[in-house]
This record gives structure tokens, C-alpha cells and sequence, in this order.
């Protein structure tokens, strides 16, 4: 019987000292704080959106009722970025000085402010151009840059400022689940380390992180820190959406863009070539024998995908906006103006609107 007791002792103590790790890592995760990524474009989260529109920064409820955080003259000032973190809206405001006195400097202030639009609060004001990268828990996280380029990336919390990492010339920086990424480098917030992390682009959206390794592979990375390669041979990424599907382009043999979208590591859809897209321009017809195209966006929205671009030669600049079935197909114009002062196309939710700036007429694809 004594044996039979040190053995079911022993065998439990040998149990036990596998388990206890694992118990000790549960409790330690559940430490990690939540990552928010900034953003300059529609904040969507449980409980509605943020966005800026108009010299206005809003949140916009579920039902559709719409609620102004800040007014601000967009001639001349900007918010740049902002996340959502419980009931608080955390945002980056730029403020240019027209007072005419040369001892005055425009500023760049970290602001929060309360759903309701109440409890306005400047957390911190700066002279040197700043963007706000995201939140780390409570703590906010901004870049601060001043004329000969040294970077400083900055922590708040509970009022007190520390600076995080300094980095000498133009550099990129960008946010996702709990690091910062740079120079082929990876900050990690919640230990200060850092790792090597090569990438020659990065993307972040809300749940993604993409990356073009030297190869000129598209990769993802997500929260769990799962890597998977999205496509080969990639030529440029152009966008993706809070879920998996992303739009990116390669090069055919006559050196011809063609552009892709792909959901996850399911089937790769052709979607067209720019030959095709110029097929469908109406405006200027024919196009210069001489000329470029820039295109600034893509987005997906109920099947199609949307891109926004702008053609330039012979003293000639025309932007527009073209639509393709998310399976490949013909392209059609939406939006060909002529001699546009420019176009935009924004995705609110379910909602996408565009139109032409400095015109009354816009476009709402319900």
C-alpha cells in the first residue's frame, strides 16, 4: 500500500510539474495588452465607425445617428489618425498658426474624447510633426519628427511621456499586435527587445499585417503570429480589407500590369490588365501616345473591386475611378470625369461613396 501511495504521489507530482507552466502561460497572456492600430481612414469597430469628412471628425452608431467629435478647418488643418479603445477616441489634430507672428509654430496635439462627443481633453502638444501610431492598452503611442529627420517613437501613460526608440534619417514606422516596425526591425512593446524582421514594404489593416519580403512574395502575418505566403512574384500591393481579401498586382511577359485579388490562401482571381482598364477609359479618347497612371487605391465592396487612379501626360491630368467583378472580367468607369479637380472613394461599413473634390455631386453605391 506504501508503494502503491509514493507511486500515485510521484506520478501526480510529474503531472503537476507539466501543468504548472502551462497554467503560469495562460495567466501571462491574458496579461498582454490589446494592440490598437491608428488609422487615417474609416475606424470601424463594434459599436459603429469613426471617420473624418469635411473639416468634421464623426462617429457614426450602428443605427446611422451620427455624432460630431471635432470641427476643424480642413483648408488648413488636419486630423491625421485615431483609434477606439472602450468609450475614448484617441486622435492626432494638426493645427496651422496664421496668426502671422514668426514666434508662433503650428502644432501637432494627441486628443481624446468621449463617444458622446464630451470630456474633450488635449493629452500633448508638440511643435515637431507627429503621428499617432496606436494604443498599447492605456498607453498611446506616437512618432515624433523634427526638420533633420531624427525619429522618435514615444510612449503616454498616465500622463508621463518616455521615449522608446530613436531612429536617425527618414524612416517608416508602423503598428501591429503589440510591436513596431522599422529598418527591417521589430519593437517589441512589451519587453523593449528587438528582433531582426525583413521587409521591403508593410501593410497593416485592423487584423492583418502584409509584408513584400526580398523575394517579392506577399506574406501575411496575423494576431497569432501566423505567416503565410499570400502571393509570389508580386509587383505592387494596392489594398485589403479588415478580413483576408487582398488586391495586389504582377507583371505579364510584355512587362503589363495585371492586377489579382485573393481571399486568404484560396483561389487567385485574375482580375484584368491595365490594357483592359485603358480600353474602358472614355475620357480623354484616344489617350496621349505618351503617358502615366498612378493608382492610389483599391477597395472591395459586394463583389466588384473598385480602383481609383490618375492619368498624366501631354500637360494633361485626368483621375478616375474603374470597377471589376472580384472573378476577373471587362472593367467599366464609375466615375470618368473630364479635367476633375480629383476624385475620391471612401468605404463607410457596407457603405462606399465617391465622387469629384470641390464638386456638390456625390455618388453613394448602396
Amino acid at each position: 500500500m506504501k508503494k502503491l501511495l509514493s507511486l500515485m504521489l510521484a506520478t501526480i507530482m510529474t503531472v503537476s510539474a507539466f501543468i504548472m507552466p502551462t497554467v503560469v502561460t495562460a495567466k501571462e497572456s491574458k496579461k498582454t495588452p490589446n494592440s490598437y492600430v491608428a488609422t487615417n481612414d474609416v475606424y470601424c469597430f463594434g459599436k459603429g465607425m469613426v471617420y473624418t469628412k469635411t473639416g468634421r471628425l464623426i462617429y457614426e452608431k450602428k443605427s446611422g445617428k451620427k455624432i460630431v467629435l471635432e470641427k476643424y478647418n480642413w483648408n488648413y488643418d488636419a486630423v491625421y489618425s485615431y483609434y477606439v479603445r472602450g468609450n475614448t477616441v484617441y486622435y492626432l489634430i494638426y493645427k496651422e498658426d496664421r496668426s502671422g507672428n514668426p514666434k508662433n509654430k503650428s502644432s501637432f496635439k494627441i486628443k481624446s474624447v468621449n463617444l458622446s462627443g464630451k470630456n474633450k481633453t488635449t493629452i500633448c502638444s508638440t511643435n515637431a510633426s507627429a503621428f499617432l501610431l496606436g494604443g498599447y492598452g492605456s498607453s498611446i503611442i506616437y512618432e515624433e519628427t523634427n526638420k533633420k529627420y531624427v525619429n522618435k517613437i514615444k510612449k503616454i501613460n498616465n500622463n508621463k511621456t518616455t521615449t522608446l526608440l530613436t531612429v536617425k534619417g527618414k524612416s517608416s514606422f508602423e503598428m501591429f499586435n503589440g510591436r513596431i516596425y522599422y529598418n527591417n526591425k521589430a519593437y517589441n512593446l512589451k519587453n523593449g527587445k528587438i528582433a531582426k524582421f525583413v521587409a521591403k514594404e508593410i501593410y497593416v489593416t485592423k487584423n492583418y499585417m502584409y509584408y513584400m519580403n526580398k523575394n517579392n512574395n506577399l506574406k501575411s502575418l496575423d494576431k497569432k503570429g501566423t505567416r503565410r505566403i499570400v502571393a509570389k512574384n508580386v509587383h505592387k500591393y494596392y489594398g485589403a480589407n479588415n478580413g483576408k481579401i487582398v488586391i495586389y498586382s504582377k507583371l505579364n511577359n510584355n512587362n503589363e500590369e495585371v492586377f489579382y485579388k485573393r481571399t486568404g490562401t484560396d483561389k487567385e482571381y485574375m482580375l484584368c490588365s491595365w490594357s483592359d482598364m485603358e480600353k474602358a477609359i472614355k475620357t480623354p479618347s484616344p489617350l496621349p501616345e505618351k503617358y502615366n497612371y498612378t493608382i492610389y487605391d483599391a477597395l472591395f465592396h459586394k463583389g466588384k473591386v473598385y480602383f481609383e487612379f490618375r492619368i498624366t501626360g501631354d500637360n494633361l491630368q485626368y483621375e478616375k475611378i474603374s470597377r471589376v467583378s472580384n472573378k476577373g472580367g471587362t472593367p467599366e468607369m464609375v466615375l470618368d470625369p473630364n479635367n476633375s479637380y480629383g476624385v475620391y472613394m471612401k468605404l463607410y461599413g457596407d457603405r462606399l461613396e465617391y465622387g469629384e473634390y470641390m464638386l456638390s455631386d456625390i455618388v453613394v453605391d448602396d
